[in-house]
């Protein structure tokens, strides 16, 4: 039944006007004097531990909603989207930012991946697999028998002191992130934890907090950028045992960086890293002790 003074005319309209509406709001995007811009990257990481990467992403930058003032003129939405590629898994993966305004950005996006198990000079590589919390048993699951997807929203603030005093040395930069996501294992049952991509195992197809701030300077030198930056993940809730998480405590990352521009559009970064590592993941065990974590080389090539 129709509420009282529904007017079926009258609604398609009220409809027409707010379609009509929105897509001029969009009209910026679009305009001749705000291409969109596109970028692509090529990066390899290499490390301390057992680990390496190859990753490749697309950039697309719309001007959106743009307006004259400083805080709103350089207004987008940055699409990205990348695969990347490790001795024990690879993965697909695609992230939406909208800036609104310079220094806020509300971002929305989703990983899907796989991995695959195998020994390397003796010690077992655990791309992905049910955690059965017994040295001998190792990884249950064979290479490729399901995959891991997440889905995560985050919000970034960032601030440059340049913004305010300009000048070619006085960019100091500051970003705080936060996320929450959710990540499952096809392969795990919803109370089973899991490995993916060699880590301590203690995974479970749960919701997760993470947050990290990094202070900077950036410099019109070789070294282009050295900071600290501070990173925080902690597990909060598994739906489908009802159980809180939060007892096993954040996994905390303290990174000293440094990157430096080459020639030929390629940059490199270098990260010393600290971390809480858990004392004995295989025994159920959440304590935690603090130590060095590894040494990092990120080398990226901008294509275009």
């Amino acid at each position: 039944m129709r509420p009282t003074g529904w007017n079926e005319k009258s609604t398609i309209d009220r409809m027409k006007k707010i379609i009509v509406i929105c897509f001029a709001l969009t009209l910026p995007v679009w305009a001749e004097d705000s291409p969109v811009e596109a970028h692509t990257d090529l990066s390899l990481t290499f490390s301390s531990l057992p680990e390496a990467q190859a990753a490749v992403r697309q950039d697309f930058v719309f001007p959106f909603l743009q307006g004259e003032g400083p805080l709103v003129s350089g207004n987008n939405i940055n699409l990205k989207l990348g695969a990347n590629l490790s001795p024990v898994s690879g993965n697909i993966l695609a992230d939406a930012a909208w800036t609104p305004i310079a220094f806020f950005t509300v971002s929305l996006g989703a990983k899907l991946g796989s991995g695959w198990n195998y020994p390397l000079f003796g010690v077992p590589m655990k791309g992905m697999g049910v955690y059965r919390n017994d040295p001998d048993e190792g990884v249950d699951g064979a290479g490729l028998d399901g995959v891991v997807w997440n889905i995560h929203a985050g919000t970034a603030i960032q601030f440059d002191l340049a913004a305010l005093f300009p000048g070619d040395w006085r960019h100091v930069v500051m970003q705080v992130y936060n996320e929450i996501s959710f990540q499952n294992y096809t392969g795990a049952q919803g109370h089973e934890s899991w490995y993916y991509e060699n880590d301590d195992g203690v995974n479970q197809n749960a919701f997760s907090y993470y947050f990290s701030a990094l202070l900077g300077y950036q410099m019109p030198l070789f070294i282009n950028l050295a900071g600290v930056m501070f990173e925080l993940k902690e597990p909060l809730h598994n739906p489908y045992t009802g159980e809180s998480l939060t007892n096993r405590g954040p996994e905390t990352t303290v990174s000293l960086a440094a990157s430096f521009k080459l020639p030929g559009n390629v940059s490199l970064m270098s990260l010393g890293q600290w971390k809480n590592q858990l004392s004995h993941p295989i025994a159920n065990d959440y304590s935690r002790r603090w130590g060095f974590f590894r040494v990092a080389l990120i080398a990226t090539y901008r294509a275009r």
